[in-house]
């Protein structure tokens, strides 16, 4: 068996292995970041960090996000990074059998490599997706990640310097 998280993007159902999974989170909007990546929606705050959010119809069909109520944030981890994920829905936690799992190996009609496999189900297909190389290559993300982590890394020496000017 293997866990699943599954999800909506554009009415199709996709997945992750749960693994990849630190947490799934309410929408909030993300505030916008000037001259970057179209998919790449925002930031918000989760956990005292700024989270990158990225819009997953956007990523992976050309289209802009639709909210709804249901929208949900999923936070995944992304080369040792934290992104979040909005997604139209969850479906929720599923147990997939080994058999159930199809790779496609005809280069004709499958050039996608974050496409791990298709997932058969009774429902319809699950398309799952590999997280590591769905963003692969994309050096405006990098360097948004790297400069966030620069944000954070001046907000560490700040309080030390609070610290260190308080103990005076």
């Amino acid at each position: 068996m293997r866990k699943q998280i599954v999800f909506f993007s554009k009415e199709q159902q996709l997945s992750l292995p749960i693994e990849k999974i630190e947490k799934i989170i309410r929408w909030q909007k993300p505030i916008p970041i000037p001259e970057t990546t179209d998919f790449v929606l925002g930031v918000i705050e989760h956990n005292e960090h700024v989270l990158p959010v990225i819009d997953l119809n956007a990523r992976l069909y050309g289209g802009d996000i639709v909210e709804n109520e249901e929208m949900k944030i999923i936070v995944v981890q992304w080369n040792d990074e934290l992104l979040g994920l909005s997604v139209e829905a969850i479906k929720g936690i599923v147990d997939f059998e080994a058999d159930q799992f199809e790779l496609m190996t005809n280069d004709v009609t499958f050039d996608k490599n974050y496409i791990d496999s298709f997932i058969k189900t009774e429902s319809g297909i699950v398309i799952q997706l590999d997280i590591d190389t769905l963003f692969e290559g994309n050096i405006m993300l990098d360097k948004l990640l790297r400069a966030l982590e620069v944000t954070d890394n001046l907000e560490d020496l700040e309080e030390s310097v609070d610290e260190e000017c308080q103990s005076k």
